[in-house]
Parts: C-alpha cells; structure tokens; sequence
C-alpha cells in the first residue's frame, strides 16, 4: 500500500521507538506517532513520508491500552514535558530497556556477528529511586497565553493577552501554557509557583513579549540542594541595571523564605533567553547553593550543569566506578566533566584525574568545588574536548590514561575528540550516553579499534519521559 501525507488510517500502536513515539506499521511502512503507548488502537493522519517510514499524528484513540493508567498531573497532553505519564513506571523502564537493545542492534555500524551480540550486553535497567518530584530544577518562561495580531495601517500589530508563567509548547513559541502544577519537579520547588504568580499580579511588572521584544520578565530559574535543603530564585530580565534597581525591591519579597540562599536577578538583552553574557546581581544570600554527592559538596550557579535527578546521578555515579573498576595505579581521563561532579567522585580510587571541560563557568565550578572538597589528584583543562585530546592532553604529553570516561552531550563525540581518546589506548572505556543513537554510532569506532563490549547498564533519570541514560564499559582487547 502507497502511504502518502493526508491519508486516514487506523492502526494498533506495537511498541514504543527511540525517541518516545509509538510505533505501529501499514503494510510494509514503519509509522511514528507521537503521543500513543502500545496497545492503543488510534486513528491517525500521516503528516510526512520518507521512503519505508512516516509521521502520524493521532486524530482519535479509539480504544485504551489494557495497562494504560490515569495521568496525575492535568497538563499532560498539552505541556510536551512528559511523554508516557499514562503508562505504568514499570512498563515504562521495561521498554527503555527494549529500546537501548534495538537500537544497539539497529544502529551500531559494525559487523553483523559482532553486532547480533551488543544487545545480550544491555543490562537489568536501574529505576529511578523517585518516580514523581525527582527533578531538582525547574525552568519556567514568562509570556502571554495567547497573542493576536492585527493589521493597522499596513503594520502587524501584537495584543498580548493573558500574562502567565509556564511552559512553551512544542512548536508554538510565541505564547505560554500556564502552569498550576507539575509532578515532576521537588515538591518545595512547585510551592513557589503559586507565590510567583502572586508576585506577578502584586508587582504589575510587564512580562516579556518575544515578537516586540518588549517587556521586563523573560525567564524563571528555581534550583534545590536536595541533600541540603538550599534553595535558589533567579529571575532573568531584559533591562540594564539602572532601569533595574528601581523595581529590586518587588523582587526582595522572596528574601526572607525558609530555605532561601540565593535570589539573583539575571540581565539578559539578547534575543535568545539563554543569555550569552549575563550580568548576575545577587539580591540576598550568595550567588549559588550547595548540593551534596556522596560525602562531596558542589556549589551550584544558576548556570551549571548538575544531574537534574540527584539520588539517581548517585546510582549512575556508582555505575561508573563499579564498571570502571579503577584502582590506585589508573589515570583516568574525564571527558566533557562539566562541574566535575563525576571526576571528584572517582579520584579517592585513582592516582590522578584529569577533567576537560569547554564552558568557562562550568571549568570554574569544577575548580571551586574541588578546592571545597581538598581534592588534591585532579586537574581541569578548558577546551573544546577535540582541540585539547590532540593538543595539550596528546599520547607523547605528561598524562597517559589507563582509563577514559566520556559523557558527551547528545549530539555524541566528535570524531576528532573519539580518535584522540582511542590514540592513548586506555585499558578500560566508560561511556556514559543520554543519547543511545549517538552511542551506537560512537561505539561501532570504539569497537572496530579493538575494544569489547563487557556490559551496558542503563539507568532512569527521567521517569515519564522517553529520556535514557546508559552507562557502557568497554574493554581493550589483548
């Protein structure tokens, strides 16, 4: 049967794919549709068709799934931020174990014997020690629930209705879906929202509008140590200081709240809401919290990078060690270290770590925390990871890894950064992925340059989401 855009179908989801889609086929096409579990029974519009595949998207569920549940939380089909809330946990990690394994058997380019063998390597998956309220931070964006436009006088016109915090849907960055609650996030980080919303009707401060690019509040940071309990509020804003102290005192109502260490206000005067140079003013507390790791204090800015999911990055971290098996005669190279969080852990069983890192701030978290927690055995380069792999950190330099440890972003390693990390011919290779398509892609090199899977052991650091973290140890032939 020709599958073509437009086309109604009905169909039975199979199994979910990589990436969260249900999956389902029409004759010999493979069709991906967002927002369905198996077992549904759905009808579905194509919206694209690339060859033997297609997108869909769902026009009605005709019938539930057997194991379908009821979502807690009451945006779950509007907000994007969960995937599989009307799943039980269970089958939820059951099938990102399924998904690691098809997708180490379909995607890694090696030969075809080796590879029948990579998904009998995927181990039991780790749950998440919490299932609801596990997430430590929480990013919000200040915007209109609806925009509309009119033409006057030839110009577009922009009347902006609804001024709220919440969630930029998928696709539809213009306006914000307004968020009463969320089960994903620390429940004493969800107590704030209703006190910012306060904030926002009391202070009357105009709220950012991404078209005119006018208006003051543009994004909302809340951080949480939850082995500490220290809190932080970051409010960033488009204006310059001046224009910005006269209204810091509508942002001091939050200084005297238990458990409140940091309240920062953010300048940000760019076009994008990630700001590129922001300009950090400290209204009460200091400017970052602490968390704890083990027995291992990180101070934490509002721009570091650190495991949204502590008690699991404790699971993950004790994954890495436990694979990496390192000993007191081992150089381990920590790639992409971030803050460092996971080299600090490792150095009490190695004679030196070296971290490399390209974000500044990130390579100063690192520094800060290391001197904080008198670890004496590692060292941070700043860098791009594939300049300093060929640079500075070379085979014939001063450091020689037995072992390497590389958490890459999603988009995986570069090739230049792989070939440098596989030129020091380190015994043992920990790769630590949040992305398992770009693993197998990765581990097809690291395998055809004379290294054997031993075991892949995926964690869940996102439950409800199709998020999945693996934790893979490779071993150097001979």
């Amino acid at each position: 049967m020709t599958v073509y855009p437009g086309q109604v179908h009905t169909v039975t989801i199979e199994k979910l794919s990589f990436g969260g889609d249900g999956f389902a086929r029409i004759g010999d096409c493979a069709l991906f549709i967002p927002g369905t579990i198996p077992g549904q029974q759905v009808e579905i519009v194509v919206t694209k068709f690339r060859g033997n595949s297609a997108e869909a998207k769902v026009k009605k569920i005709i019938r539930k799934a057997k194991d379908e549940v009821m979502p807690r939380c009451q945006h779950f089909h509007e907000c994007g931020g969960c995937q599989w809330q009307n799943l039980p946990y269970e089958r939820q990690i059951a099938y990102k174990e399924d998904i690691v394994r098809e997708t180490l058997l379909h995607l890694t380019p090696c030969d075809e014997s080796v590879r029948a063998n990579l998904p009998g390597r995927v181990l039991k998956i780790i749950p998440s020690p919490q299932v609801y309220h596990y997430r430590n931070k929480l990013e919000l964006s200040f915007g209109f629930s609806s925009m509309r436009t009119e033409e006057q006088a030839g110009k577009r016109i922009y009347f902006d209705e609804g001024p709220t915090i919440g969630f930029h849907q998928p696709g539809q960055w213009q306006t914000v879906l307004p968020i009463t609650e969320c089960h994903l996030y620390d429940e004493q980080i969800g107590a704030l929202l209703s006190d910012v919303r306060r904030f926002m009707t009391d202070s009357h401060l105009p709220v950012h509008n991404p078209k005119t690019h006018k208006g003051l509040l543009r994004t909302l940071l809340l951080r949480r140590g939850v082995h500490t309990g220290e809190m932080m509020i970051a409010f960033t804003v488009k204006a310059r200081k001046k224009e910005l102290e006269p209204v810091f005192q509508h942002f001091m109502r939050f200084a005297g709240r238990s458990g409140l260490k940091s309240l920062l206000v953010i300048e940000n005067l760019g076009l994008n809401d990630k700001p590129e140079q922001p300009k950090v003013h400290c209204l009460a507390g200091k400017p970052t919290i602490t968390e704890r790791l083990f027995d291992l204090s990180f101070e934490i800015s509002p721009f570091s990078f650190f495991q949204t999911n502590t008690l699991g990055a404790e699971k993950l971290y004790q994954m890495i060690v436990d694979g990496a098996q390192i000993t007191q005669k081992d150089t381990v190279l920590d790639a992409y270290c971030g803050m460092g969080t996971i080299g600090q852990y490792v150095a009490r069983f190695a004679q030196k770590v070296v971290g490399v890192e390209s974000h500044p701030t990130a390579v100063e978290d690192a520094l800060r925390s290391a001197g904080k927690n008198r670890i004496g055995n590692i060292t941070f380069y700043k860098g791009r990871m594939e300049q300093v792999i060929g640079d500075q950190l070379s085979p014939d330099g001063k450091h020689t890894f037995t072992v390497a440890i590389v958490d890459p972003p999603r988009a995986g390693m570069h090739p230049k950064a792989l070939a440098g990390v596989l030129a020091h011919k380190p015994e043992r290779l920990v790769y630590v992925s949040c992305n398992t398509a770009t693993f197998a892609r990765d581990l097809g090199v690291i395998l055809n340059d004379g290294y054997d899977l031993r075991t892949v052991q995926p964690v869940d650091l996102f439950p409800h989401t199709s998020h999945i973290e693996t934790v893979a140890v490779l071993q150097r032939k001979g």
